[in-house]
């Protein structure tokens, strides 16, 4: 018992009050052992705090767990405790050389059962169990013999009453978890970084220095190799692990419709066209790997990926097929495995198996009812024993009992106070050219249902010390340089990042100019009910008119100037429906959720600040969503200067980590593209009618404001201000930054960072669409734009009305070339035909 073996002088009441309570199977109170000095060197360090001082840590690590981490409505978080697991030198022995026979004996059996099978023939492993396990893929026989040794291996370990270790689960295929611990030790050294030096922690830096190395080995011959990374997408669950891997390792983050297979070998579809791929460290389950050889059809699925992995084109990792390490036929069976294939006992055994025959004379009190068909069937032998006995009655076979795990439970820190949950360990394994390293932590979790909807369980940081001290000189030895540390090689974002960078421009300048649109509105009908007069009441209505109808927000509908205005005492409403109406496509708080879905996509590229700028932005979507009509004008105001300070915030935390060369130019573009649209509209609804000399001028007051262009347009013009001239500033002025001329020539300066597709000397497709707009700006006059002809400036509305087709031209072509990887369809002749059959 710690309470009676520990050194410590005195014991802080809040460990006090965890010790005195009765434990049968607790790690701190029962399994410290007789020197528990790992702990101590943690409770001295921790003595001086007290129960609000532990708090307050749980408090900053939960902010800092959630900061950074960008979260979908339907992820769960987990709660990661301010006190970590110490496990002592002699429990870590134990593991450590268990993890590293285990990982050895499940190579070995991996390759048999897809290469000669002898385990099958002589007995060893049941056949037929096998066979019939979900699991086990036959397509995995075909593969060569160097394509199926495991890589990345993960294990769930818990510790018995009698004190022994033993193996919960085996994963395999995608051992998920090690971006969670990864993150986890990072808060844990912020957090507790006096703790961490004097409990002489070892270091995972090298194991995950080895994980990368041991990639890099299947490409040290290439002077350009592209490793991916491949999710299954933001609708996975364990996303934001896969993008915290992708950003810390460097490895490009695909989906399966990032790639393809041309000619045996899989392509990244990026900006500059198809590329091949040399490793995929996928995350996504075997039986959804292939979607044109397997039997069930799958989006997450690269069809022709296993062909391409038999001809050698490309490295997956883990292996196809590994998930069959994790079936019952083998499970049960691993110890005598290990005396066959080894000549060992099994160091790490499994839970104790029994067959149906055995099991009818046995006590059911502690066993439970699983299924060599369905992984998913777990009956207890009490509660469920009527129905136990009708399936192992109907077919025995398919059925064996296993003696249920009693886990230990571990110290949390809940509501002010430590509570005990029973404790899983998942441990990490590595497989490389020298032997099997094993990860020197383990996630420790808590697999206690959490009766909180908004949390997934609770983990701690597993702390293991060193057998000495690392002295500082042993962190500065100079790495053996390599080939690849003398090639510069950039990262490649696949055609679908580059995509969402793109709409990401577009949508955060969109919301700005929404933002800027309705400030001016709620400015104006505000002023016009305290100062009512028919020039404002008009300049009111047209705007209402703009906003109802959708002619400046988007989808940028192409005005009607025939329709009557309506009626200003509905501007409140029009605002709202502006600012939170969900079912209005161009409403901020839409805007705010397709930048929040944009952002998820491309997490992997930002930095750690704009994601948490990501995080309030999702805060202020959730506050939109609960506001009602009777929100006071002034909250709306308050809310628009937030959300908008957000927008400039996050904008300049991505101006100064733009590398073009990673398709960044495309979110700038797709801003320059978006103010465009903005502008066109602006003018074509507001400033193309002749109207009275004050409205006109109220109106293009309006249209300059929107733009930030009012105060430039005074200072420029002081002597006489006219529709020209507001024209002339924000069409036509090559110089001035926002005007459409001026993002024109912006767009045409970032197509440069295009990949050339046409033969030297003729202009494609997209740059033709900008040159027409351009040259339209260049020789076009104000005069000529400012003529009127029966009330209506039709050179202005015809002007407008090419630029927004050209835009529209643009952005389809970079569609069709560049992100889809598709191109338009030409029509056949007879002379296409022969050309074709010839």
């Amino acid at each position: 018992m710690y309470i009676n073996t520990n050194t410590m002088p005195e014991l802080p009441s809040w460990l006090s009050l965890y010790l005195n309570k009765t434990h049968v199977h607790d790690e701190l109170a029962n399994h410290s052992g007789s020197n528990p000095a790992h702990w101590d060197t943690l409770f001295n360090r921790l003595a001086s705090l007290t129960a609000d001082d532990v708090n307050s840590r749980a408090i900053e690590i939960r902010q800092l767990l959630q900061n950074g981490n960008i979260k979908n409505e339907s992820n769960k978080q987990w709660h990661f405790d301010p006190l970590p697991f110490m496990l002592s030198k002699s429990d870590w022995a134990i593991l450590e050389e268990g993890i590293k026979q285990r990982t050895r004996l499940l190579n070995l059996i991996q390759q048999d059962i897809y290469g000669d099978q002898t385990l099958l023939v002589d007995g060893h492993i049941p056949a037929q169990q096998l066979f019939q396990d979900p699991n086990y893929l036959r397509e995995g026989f075909s593969l060569p013999s160097n394509e199926l040794s495991l890589f990345f291996t993960a294990l769930d370990v818990y510790r018995t009453s009698a004190g022994e270790f033993k193996v919960l689960a085996d994963h395999c295929q995608c051992p998920l978890g090690l971006g969670l611990l990864l993150k986890n030790r990072i808060i844990a050294r912020r957090v507790m970084a006096e703790e961490f030096a004097d409990c002489n922690v070892q270091q995972i830096k090298e194991f995950l220095n080895l994980f990368q190395e041991g990639i890099d080995e299947y490409t040290h011959y290439m002077d350009d190799p592209r490793i991916v990374i491949l999710t299954q997408g933001i609708d996975d669950p364990n996303y934001n692990e896969h993008a915290f891997l992708s950003t810390y390792f460097g490895y490009t983050l695909v989906q399966s419709a990032d790639l393809t297979v041309r000619g045996g070998e899989v392509c990244l579809k990026s900006l500059q066209g198809l590329g091949k791929v040399n490793v995929i460290l996928r995350w996504v389950t075997d039986r959804s790997i292939d979607s044109l050889e397997q039997t069930e059809y799958s989006l997450h699925g690269i069809p022709g990926l296993l062909q391409a992995v038999r001809e050698g084109s490309v490295k997956v990792l883990n292996p196809f097929g590994s998930g069959v390490l994790s079936s019952s036929s083998i499970k049960s069976h691993l110890a005598d495995l290990s005396q066959h294939l080894l000549k060992q006992p099994l160091l790490l055994g499994e839970p104790n198996y029994y067959s149906v025959l055995e099991a009818k004379k046995l006590s059911w009190d502690n066993l439970e009812l699983l299924c060599h068909l369905n992984p998913k069937l777990k009956l207890d032998g009490v509660l469920d024993e009527q129905e136990i006995k009708l399936l192992i009655s109907n077919d025995p076979d398919n059925y064996f009992f296993q003696e249920k795990p009693l886990f230990s439970s571990a110290p949390f820190w809940h509501d002010g106070q430590l509570v005990a949950r029973p404790v899983v360990f998942r441990c990490y394994a590595l497989t490389t050219e020298n032997g099997i390293e094993v990860l020197p932590s383990a996630l420790c979790f808590s697999n206690e249902t959490s009766s909180d909807p908004h949390v997934s369980g609770w983990i701690k940081d597993t702390w293991i010390n060193t057998a000495d001290r690392i002295e500082a000189s042993e962190h500065n030895i100079a790495p053996i340089r390599k080939r690849m540390d003398v090639t510069l090689l950039e990262g490649v974002v696949s055609s679908r990042t580059a995509e969402h960078l793109f709409w990401l421009g577009r949508y955060l300048e969109r919301c700005e100019n929404t933002i800027r649109i309705l400030r001016i509105f709620i400015d104006k009908y505000t002023e016009l009910s305290i100062y009512p007069d028919l020039i404002r009441q008009n300049i009111v209505a047209r705007l209402l008119n703009a906003i109802n109808l959708q002619y400046i927000v988007y989808p940028y509908i192409e005005p009607d100037l025939t329709r009557e205005l309506p009626d200003v005492s509905f501007s409140k409403e029009a605002a709202f429906k502006l600012l939170a109406d969900e079912q209005c496509a161009g409403s901020i708080v839409n805007t705010l959720k397709y930048i929040a879905n944009a952002s998820v996509q491309i997490q992997e590229l930002l930095s750690h600040d704009s994601r948490r700028i990501i995080d309030s932005i999702n805060d202020q979507i959730k506050i939109f969503k609960n506001i009602n009509l009777n929100v006071p004008t002034r909250a709306m105001q308050s809310s628009l200067d937030n959300v908008i300070g957000t927008i400039m915030a996050f904008n300049g935390s991505i101006t100064d980590c733009m590398p073009n060369s990673n398709g960044w130019f495309l979110l700038e573009m797709g801003r320059r593209v978006e103010r465009s649209m903005q502008i066109t509209s602006l003018s074509a609804a507001l400033l193309t009618q002749e109207l009275e000399e004050p409205e006109e001028l109220g109106l293009l007051e309006v249209a300059l404001s929107c733009q930030v262009s009012l105060i430039t347009h005074k200072r420029r013009y002081r002597v006489y201000q006219t529709i020209g001239t507001g024209l002339e500033l924000l069409l036509l002025d090559a110089e001035y930054p926002r005007s459409i001329l001026f993002q024109l020539e912006q767009i045409h300066q970032l197509c440069i960072h295009l990949p050339n597709k046409r033969r030297q000397g003729v202009i494609a497709a997209h740059e033709k669409a900008i040159l027409l707009s351009k040259t339209s700006c260049y020789v076009t006059e104000k005069d000529y734009l400012q003529k009127s002809d029966g009330g209506l400036r039709k050179q202005l509305i015809e002007f407008n009305h090419n630029t927004r087709m050209n835009l529209e031209t643009f952005c389809d072509v970079l569609l069709l070339q560049y992100f889809s990887h598709t191109q338009t369809a030409n029509k056949l002749n007879w002379t296409n035909i022969e050309q074709a059959q010839s």
